[in-house]
């Protein structure tokens, strides 16, 4: 008791310490900004008053007042209304109540290029999604709901981030406490950046880092950025203001931290912008994108027109901290990503794969027709203008003769909106020009599109025949708001689905993982759950119930993501379990899905960090690598094409 007594005690100190710091500085203050100091000095106090424990309010003000910066009395203030009625609200409602949700959206740093228009888009879906995540509402879909409101009621404090001179002092949330000792785990880059920056564009991401929060919840408080201007362009600028006037850091769609770029340290060309003070948080479980955008400036001078910037993250370039108050930093091998600002030219129409584009899988099928079967997500990005796609045409291909025989429609959608619905002619390949769309995507604005088909029933081709589409580069009527006529960027290249009644099609529902510690002479407890739905086609299918980390075509398969226990005594337990039962059903040796229905199961592995055979404490995770399966009992089957994304988080396990 006295030890834990003194370490609170120390603590509390630490904090008066800082607080009376804070207010001597406070002080003397407008001396000091009189005295012109560096923006490293105004760090290293910023940084010194971190470390005593005192709060971002606090720190916001110290620094207003070393830099000449206006201080705040309190809180920012959302000024926009809570309330967002008790409707569901989704892509195509309209009314006050999407006013009001996008008016606290706006405030609370979540883009939306279009501002308050009272019709829930995509920009509007796309907002929900970022704050569902940050939220920790589970599915991320965008949809606003009853589970939505009553996350929405709870996190009403929250308000944006607020600049003060040169140092950001993040987005602020009321209410929120950080859970267990989390870390940072698969800490990478995170890919979404543009290159090719236009003057005038919104602020646009060009570096960033995708990590999990483990074994709790993880807030980011500092994170460092290098811009270096390049020589490439004789005469150009050392002054990064000259071609942004705005770096801001985000996190999952939410601004916590702006910067103005002409407030830097800066070395030559070399420019080292700190975002401190920040309280954006990766909640425990859940992977965070942390993304640097900056806004181009209006106009790029002629001898700056092109030059190369490239943006870093550094080693160590991030710190966070868990609620256990341990921060450490991360990122171990530098991010770097280069970019150019030049003038406005015509619009361009980028085409990428998105996020939810289906994996190679089988599709189970049955003697009727199977609908809304997805073939090919993709995502168009306006750039420069807003660009008016009237016609978009899309390839397909199938090991058929025919693919009519095959397919009864195939629509392109937008979100749930069908915008337009063709049927496919003789032959194994095929386009279809999906004509008048009208879609106007907006300047900078990037939207999703989906290919979902109608399958005919089986007796009309063989079983195992592949169906395949992709969006084309040519057959498009595409123009910017200039008239001219715009080429899109790529092909999108969907992926292979095998169309079969005597196989199965798998779905993954959401992986779990928990943590118990502190059992006497051994370690904490890790249990990791994977959910996934099998759908049988029109034969009955009989799926393993035996579990095991080999075995194929007799067992379901799967593996550890990380080797930190390998070996270890009782390392893991798993276990297979189904969430419904059926007439005739056969536990323990295999499961019986019936034709055309579908079964839930649950795959759950127990670890336990022993006192043996692991030789240090570390990360487990789960993995689910196939499924054996067969039309008789026998089995015989393997599925595993789509199953990458089937697996937990990485957990913290202590050796004991």
């Amino acid at each position: 008791m006295t030890k834990i007594m003194t370490k609170a005690t120390a603590k509390v100190a630490a904090v008066a310490t800082g607080l009376a710091l804070a207010s001597s500085i406070l002080s003397v203050a407008p001396m000091a900004h009189a005295a012109g100091l560096s923006t490293s000095q105004v760090q290293s106090i910023l940084s010194l008053l971190s470390s005593f424990g005192a709060d971002s309010a606090t720190i916001a003000n110290v620094n207003a007042a070393l830099t000449g910066g206006a201080m705040t009395s309190g809180g920012t203030s959302t000024g926009a209304s809570c309330s967002v009625g008790t409707a569901d609200l989704k892509m195509g409602s309209s009314g006050a109540s999407v006013m009001a949700l996008q008016q606290a959206l706006i405030a609370g740093g979540y883009s939306i290029p279009a501002g308050v228009t009272g019709y829930f888009g995509a920009q509007t879906q796309a907002a929900v999604m970022a704050w569902q995540k940050a939220a920790g509402v589970m599915p991320a879909s965008g949809y606003f709901g009853a589970i939505s409101r009553a996350h929405w009621n709870l996190s009403c404090g929250t308000t944006g981030g607020t600049t003060t001179g040169g140092t950001t002092t993040g987005g602020t949330t009321t209410g929120t406490t950080l859970t267990g000792s989390g870390r940072l785990s698969n800490v990478s880059s995170y890919g979404d950046v543009d290159s090719d920056l236009k003057e005038g564009d919104s602020a646009t991401s060009v570096v960033g880092v995708s990590a999990d929060a483990i074994g709790g919840d993880v807030a980011i408080q500092r994170v460092d950025v290098i811009m270096t201007i390049s020589s490439n362009i004789s005469g150009s600028s050392s002054n990064l203001n000259k071609y942004v006037s705005d770096v801001s850091l985000y996190l999952d769609g939410k601004k916590i931290g702006s910067m103005d770029p002409a407030l830097g340290d800066k070395d030559g060309r070399v420019w080292t912008l700190r975002f401190s003070g920040l309280n954006g948080v990766i909640m425990k479980g859940m992977t965070g994108n942390l993304s640097v955008k900056v806004t181009p400036v209006s106009s790029i001078g002629s001898s700056e027109n092109g030059e190369t910037i490239t943006a870093k993250l550094d080693t160590d370039s991030v710190r966070a901290v868990g609620a256990d108050g341990i921060s450490d930093t991360y990122v171990s091998t530098p991010i770097t990503e280069a970019f150019t600002v030049s003038s406005a030219t015509d619009g361009t129409l980028t085409a990428s794969e998105a996020g939810d584009n289906p994996v190679a899988s089988q599709v189970a099928v049955s003697s009727s027709t199977t609908t809304g079967v997805k073939l090919l997500s993709f995502n168009l990005k306006a750039k420069n203008q807003d660009v008016d796609v009237t016609d978009l045409a899309v390839s397909f291909g199938t090991s058929d003769n025919n693919l009519n025989d095959v397919v009864s429609n195939v629509k392109l959608m937008r979100g749930s909106t069908v915008l337009s619905t063709k049927t496919l002619s003789t032959g194994t390949y095929g386009v279809v020009t999906f004509s008048n769309v009208n879609q106007t995507i907006p300047k900078d604005a990037t939207w999703n599109f989906t290919v979902v088909a109608d399958i005919k029933g089986d007796a009309s081709y063989a079983d195992g025949t592949t169906l395949i589409a992709s969006s084309t580069t040519a057959g498009w009527d595409v123009s910017d708001a200039n008239g001219s006529s715009v080429t899109p960027s790529a092909a999108v290249v969907g992926h292979t689905m095998t169309l079969t009644a005597t196989g199965l099609s798998v779905t993954r529902g959401t992986p779990t993982t928990s943590v118990a510690a502190g059992l006497t002479g051994a370690g904490d407890i890790a249990t990791l759950a994977i959910p996934f739905t099998v759908t049988a086609g029109d034969n009955d299918i009989f799926v393993s119930g035996v579990t095991g980390k080999s075995g194929a075509t007799t067992k379901v398969v799967y593996a550890t993501t990380t080797t930190s226990t390998s070996g270890a005594t009782g390392e893991g337990v798993a276990n297979l379990s189904v969430g419904n039962t059926v007439t005739g059903d056969s536990a323990g040796a295999y499961y019986k899905v019936l034709a055309g229905t579908s079964r839930t199961f649950t795959l759950t592995v127990a670890y336990t960090a022993t006192t043996t055979g692991a030789t240090t404490a570390g990360y487990v995770g789960l993995q689910l690598s196939s499924i054996a399966y067969g039309t008789t009992n026998s089995l015989g089957s393997t599925y595993s094409s789509n199953l990458d994304s089937f697996k937990t988080s990485d957990v913290y396990v202590t050796k004991r």
